[in-house]
């Protein structure tokens, strides 16, 4: 067996592990009051982070992405803030967004107003969502007081695909299945069709694309290609984009924070406007994650993991 099929192999027997983790959560957490699953769940990921190798590569992660130092207690908190989440979120699949402790520990600041005179000016808003722990009950909390759409790429299997329709469903969401193999200009009139219906149309760029793909920025000091979709739709559709983060006010009381992107300077010249977004959302994350790094998810996505260890930083970022 050569080195490549052996990694086929290792990320197949991964994923299968995964999938039967997830079942056995969802089946389990669907038989105990909403209490004891909260605080089931929230003890799993504890455990979770309890590993030293889970820690380790979280904080490297960190600190290769932001160039610095990141403390233990940060760390610390990234399994605290996803075990929020993940409790959360089976509660919600189970029992619905109402009936979740959700809506009383998600609160929004005053910066909300910005939400509302964006939707109140009648062209539809563009919601653009790291995936932050919690991004998507962010959104439904939105969702109650604004009518949003999410865009919801399909799943590689029917069971996950069901899975995936169920989890929107108990969130209250209105969503766009995106096919695996979709069309570029289907899928442009869809959305379109969705803003001018005054809706939010909500997707997260923090997705890294394909060689050839996307759109190249800067983010954390190195060269990257990120899925532009959100800031192109909103581009061409001429509508406001908002840009959606959380604070952590308490162990369980999370503060949603909105704001309205600027608009990229007007050269005439679609693609460079485009770029302008990309470049502008990049700057924007960073400093969101300088600030709170604990805050996102993804620090143990596996292709976010090898771009950070593969791709060295540029000279000027040293």
């Amino acid at each position: 067996m050569t080195n490549v099929q052996m990694r086929e192999s290792l990320h197949r027997v991964r994923r299968a592990a995964t999938e039967m983790a997830i079942r056995q959560a969802i089946a389990v957490s669907g038989t105990l009051p909403d209490r004891f699953s909260r605080s089931a769940v929230r003890s799993l990921v504890a455990l979770g982070g309890a590993s030293p190798v889970l820690r380790r590569r979280v904080r490297q992660n960190m600190q290769l992405a932001l160039g610095r130092d990141v403390s233990a207690e940060v760390v610390r908190d990234y399994f605290h803030h996803a075990a929020w989440f993940y409790s959360n979120a089976l509660s919600t699949f189970h029992r619905g967004l109402a009936a979740s402790a959700v809506p009383d520990d998600f609160v929004f600041d005053d910066s909300v107003r910005v939400l509302d005179e964006a939707v109140a000016e009648g062209r539809g808003v563009v919601f653009i969502s790291p995936h932050w722990s919690g991004h998507e009950l962010l959104a439904a909390m939105v969702a109650r007081r604004h009518p949003m759409t999410m865009l919801v790429r399909q799943a590689p299997t029917p069971e996950r695909t069901a899975r995936k329709l169920k989890w929107y469903g108990a969130l209250g969401a209105e969503i766009v299945l995106r096919p695996r193999q979709a069309s570029t200009i289907k899928d442009a009139v869809v959305y379109l069709k969705v803003l001018k219906q005054g809706k939010l149309f909500a997707i997260t760029p923090d997705l890294l694309a394909d060689p050839g793909q996307g759109v190249e920025a800067r983010l954390f000091g190195r060269a990257v290609r990120l899925h532009a979709g959100a800031f192109a739709l909103a581009i061409s559709a001429q509508v406001p984009m908002i840009r959606a983060s959380i604070r952590w006010q308490s162990g369980s009381s999370v503060l949603g924070i909105l704001e309205r992107a600027p608009w990229p300077p007007d050269s005439g010249n679609r693609d460079a406007a485009v770029r302008a977004a990309v470049a502008e959302w990049c700057r924007w994350f960073e400093a969101k994650l300088q600030a709170d790094p604990e805050n996102w998810l993804f620090w143990l996505d596996k292709r976010w993991t090898h771009f950070l260890r593969m791709t060295p930083r540029m000279a000027d970022a040293e």
